[in-house]
């Protein structure tokens, strides 16, 4: 069986993965990014970890790296991160081929997890498919025919930046009324303070810090100011799932990432918002699920296009 390493750099950890060429995750580990000492220290480190794994002789045929941010897959090359201050136009793929002695392939980790998705999880089947992740950002990964589309310059997919409303909130990219603002953790917590604020009542009044995870709790526990805040992002979500049904008319859309862990808190409104745009029931016939592989489904992608790109 033919096995890749898939690597995911996130801001705060690097979570690794030994996957088979079915997805199955045979080994799995975290290591800390530690970004401000620079890209050329993450890939030694990621170098070490290798070699302790395969000092025996294991043979490992690829590796893939996924990397939020603008990412030019075909050249491997990350040219800003959120996560990552300071990584700018880095040669990600040199990098890592140096530390692993591997043919190395790298793209956007949100990619990487449609591709992981519509490979293994929440996708398959399907030969059109959009995967989004919602947490602090929002991203997104196409499918187009089952060949993931990157677009031109290799940086489709930022659905997070889609324009919903002109009189919307300010985004952290410049722009006003994004999706990313009005559906990502952050206007969660910020509705939730906004109802706090009109008296509404709420187990999560007095709350020394409000998080997200702390609101999806409470949902969970029936409050209802912290549904009522996750049914708002649900409704901005669908107007952006119109958006992409209407330009792109997938037969799936898989949500997951950090807030989309919430499920039905958040997608029962989403499908219910996007289905009052639509511009004909046909359309709806689109399935709106949760994502499957949940922090896994990085690393397994990026492994998985590795294998696929090397292909001996």
């Amino acid at each position: 069986m033919r096995k890749a390493l898939g690597i995911d750099i996130g801001g705060t950890d690097i979570k690794l993965g030994i996957v088979g060429e079915t997805g199955a995750v045979l080994e799995r580990d975290k290591l800390p990014t530690l970004p401000e000492q620079g890209a050329p220290d993450v890939a030694r480190r990621v170098g070490d970890w290798f070699a302790g794994r395969t000092a025996a002789g294991e043979r490992i045929d690829a590796a893939g790296v996924a990397c939020a941010g603008l990412v030019d897959g075909g050249r491997g090359v990350l040219h800003f991160s959120p996560n990552l201050p300071g990584w700018r136009d880095l040669d990600l793929g040199a990098l890592f081929r140096d530390a692993l002695d591997l043919p190395v392939s790298v793209d956007n980790d949100v990619n990487c997890a449609a591709w992981g998705e519509y490979l293994c999880g929440a996708g398959r089947g399907s030969g059109h498919f959009i995967c989004i992740t919602l947490g602090t950002g929002i991203g997104g990964g196409i499918v187009i025919g089952g060949r993931l589309y990157r677009g031109w310059q290799g940086l489709a997919g930022e659905v997070g930046h889609q324009v919903i409303a002109r009189e919307g909130p300010d985004c952290t990219c410049g722009n006003t009324g994004c999706l990313e603002a009005a559906a990502n953790a952050g206007s969660i917590v910020g509705r939730v303070r906004a109802l706090l604020a009109e008296g509404r009542g709420s187990i999560l009044a007095g709350a020394r810090e409000l998080s997200a995870r702390g609101v999806y709790e409470a949902a969970r526990a029936g409050d209802a100011v912290a549904q009522e805040a996750f049914a708002a992002a649900g409704r901005e979500l669908g107007r952006g799932l119109a958006n992409l049904v209407h330009v792109l008319n997938p037969e799936v859309i898989a949500v997951g990432g950090g807030v989309g862990r919430a499920g039905e808190l958040i997608l029962a409104p989403a499908r219910e918002s996007m289905r009052k745009l639509l511009i004909d029931d046909v359309l709806a016939a689109v399935r709106v699920v949760g994502a499957e592989l949940e922090n896994d489904a990085s690393f397994i992608g990026a492994a998985l296009m590795a294998l696929a790109a090397d292909g001996s």
